[in-house]
């Protein structure tokens, strides 16, 4: 049996008094069409408010695309999944509300492509 190529993670932190869950949406790759995708995050507001169908009330998401990592510690025909920390995605949760995407609004996905120096110091 062999194992999943993407992980299974998700978390919950908390972002200037804003709830916010998020999950992964896609692992780094290498070669497509639009050239090579850093790991990405899917944001969102974590509420439990239900609509009047029952049903959990959905809101705005956010993706967050990191960089890529060019540089591999192990030979190998998949990039290397790179670790989430809870610093880098309070920094880009922060970078994406600066750019426009509020967490308590509805509509289209939200996605923001972060370079590498938008998360150093």
């Amino acid at each position: 049996m062999s194992q999943p190529r993407k992980r299974n993670l998700s978390g919950s932190i908390q972002v200037d008094g804003v709830p916010l869950i998020w999950t992964i949406k896609s692992e780094p790759a290498w070669g497509t069409s639009d050239g090579d995708i850093g790991l990405r995050l899917s944001v969102m507001k974590h509420d439990d408010t239900l609509t009047r169908h029952g049903e959990r009330k959905a809101w705005r998401e956010l993706i967050l695309q990191f960089p890529f990592e060019r540089k591999q510690r192990h030979a190998s025909r998949f990039p290397e999944k790179p670790k989430v920390t809870p610093e880098a995605l309070t920094a880009g949760v922060r970078l994406a509300i600066e750019a426009g995407w509020s967490p308590d609004s509805r509509g289209r996905p939200f996605e923001l492509v972060l370079e590498a120096g938008d998360l150093e110091g």
